[in-house]
């Protein structure tokens, strides 16, 4: 064997036996301190950079006792398993000051109504990787963290797993949560049953249950919300008690704060949502403009940019694009717009394009119940107003088809229509005392309406009075034709009379 070996060995065992002393070997500038045989070197001890080198397997004492097999750092822990009384129970901690020498690994019973369901052991199971990590854990079992402070301050909460450095760092005793990405979960302390993945997702959750989120910031201001659900970077970023959402897409239901149950797909739909509930937005920047309107449904891209009104809906392209707080509109087809942005009770179908509306009937069912009717009386307007209506043909030429809406005639239409001018048909109802009529809808002065469905029941009043002034001269006629029969009578009596005369005269002559 090395003769160094040898001596040093020697010397150690001489020390050994004379007494009880400290122990000093000192190796020579560049030398090296080996345990070998004849082939194998087992360990070895570098005086050069002070490295100490292991060739087979490093056994830690594994007794029974507490505090066995562990290595240290420093003076600080670095890696060991502790489990506290009741023995092995699957800990495993790695990291300067992962888990901790105070776990409480004591069984209890736990049982429903009379019957015993057996014991159930805490503190176990719990696996941490990273600096402080798990470091408080006290009851906690079943946990997995990975990251330098993720569950830094758990104490009972279970079945947790966190990944990233600060996730779910200020949970206690908060169960089921999964945690990934840096400061995921960061503040929640008793929350249950809730998911992030993403950069600082459901940072701020403390109490509330049940959320996930996906995206960086997703969910980030969220502290006692419950149910969301939230997929896409700042999706439902700022929601902090709002309930049961469901946000996907970059900046879905972004300023969401207290609004509940709204649902939004793509890109900025309702973005700028902070109170308004009960909202359904699909399509990219589908209803983007909400802040505290409710009950409203968007469906496709750039739909409904609605921002207090209630009750809408708009389907198609654009659809619903101009509303700002009009209520119960229906808007179905690309660019259809109510008469107003303020508008309400309003059903559009189409844009100004639609030529035709095409169904299996060519009438519309409404409400005509005499019991939901009062005052009822004949209509005084007929047909003296329908003479005084104009009707026109015309040539369509749009101001909207032109840029700044100016027209210069380039565009119009060369096939002709007919119909009303809304102006002229406002004159007429006005000087009959008849705007309630609404013949025309003036909400947009700009783009003034037509009606003229509401000319029906007046049509119908000057039929029945043509129809009476016919059956007036009718009768009269009947008279004229009994008069003059009876004139074509006289008139043949007379002739009669007067031929017997003439007889009579000649034979006399």
């Amino acid at each position: 064997m090395n003769k160094m070996f040898i001596i040093l060995t020697l010397s150690v065992l001489l020390l050994s036996k004379v007494s009880a002393q400290n122990i000093t070997n000192t190796l020579g500038t560049n030398g090296t301190f080996s345990i070998k045989d004849q082939s194998t070197t087992y360990l070895s001890l570098n005086q050069t950079d002070g490295s100490l080198s292991i060739n087979r397997n490093l056994m830690l004492s594994n007794t029974g006792a507490q505090m066995t097999g562990f290595i240290f750092k420093g003076g600080q822990r670095f890696i060991h398993n502790f489990q506290g009384p009741g023995g092995d129970k699957g800990n495993l901690f790695i990291g300067i000051n992962s888990g901790n020498f105070a776990l409480n690994n004591a069984a209890r019973n736990t049982s429903i109504g009379s019957g015993t369901m057996g014991a159930i052991f805490d503190g176990v199971n719990n696996s941490a990787f990273g600096y402080f990590s798990l470091t408080s854990n006290f009851q906690g079992s079943n946990n997995s963290s990975f990251g330098s402070y993720s569950m830094y301050s758990n104490n009972f909460g279970n079945n947790n797993s966190a990944y990233g450095s600060n996730s779910l760092y200020n949970n206690g005793s908060g169960s089921n949560n999964s945690a990934f990405g840096y400061n995921s979960l960061y503040s929640n302390s008793i929350g249950l049953e809730n998911s992030a993945f993403g950069f600082e997702s459901l940072k701020n959750n403390a109490i509330g249950d049940g959320n996930s989120a996906f995206g960086s910031y997703s969910l980030w201001e969220n502290t006692s919300g419950e149910s969301n659900s939230a997929f896409g970077v700042n999706s439902l970023v700022k929601n902090t008690i709002g309930n049961n959402n469901s946000a996907f897409g970059l900046n879905s239901l972004s300023w969401n704060t207290s609004g509940t149950e709204n649902s939004s797909f793509g890109m900025y739909s309702l973005y700028n949502n902070s109170t308004g509930w009960h909202n359904s937005a699909f399509g990219f920047d589908a209803l983007r403009n909400n802040t505290s309107g409710w009950q409203n449904t968007a469906v496709g891209h750039h739909s409904l940019l609605n921002s207090i009104g209630n009750y809408n809906t708009a389907l198609g392209y654009n659809a619903g694009s101009t509303v700002t707080s009009g209520w119960n509109l229906t808007l179905i087809g690309i660019d259809a717009n109510p008469s107003s942005p303020t508008a309400g009770d309003q059903i559009t179908l189409g844009n100004g394009f639609v030529t035709s509306l095409r169904c299996n009937v060519t009438t519309i069912t409404s409400l005509s119940d005499a019991r939901d009717k009062k005052n009822i009386k004949d209509l005084s307007l007929g047909l003296d107003f329908i003479s005084k209506l104009k009707p026109r043909q015309f040539n369509w030429d749009k101001r909207e088809w032109y840029d700044k809406n100016i027209s210069n005639g380039s565009r119009m239409q060369e096939t002709p229509t007919a119909g009303f001018v809304a102006q002229e048909l406002d004159e007429a109802q006005s000087e009959a005392g008849g705007e309630w009529l609404n013949l025309v809808l003036k909400d947009n002065p700009e783009k003034w309406e037509a009606t003229p469905g509401n000319l029906l029941p007046i049509m119908v009043k000057a039929i029945q009075e043509l129809k009476a002034e016919n059956d007036e001269l009718r009768a009269q006629v009947e008279i004229l034709m009994r008069v003059e029969e009876r004139l074509t009578k006289l008139e043949e009596t007379l002739i009669q009379k007067d031929n017997s005369a003439n007889i009579k005269l000649a034979g006399e002559k």
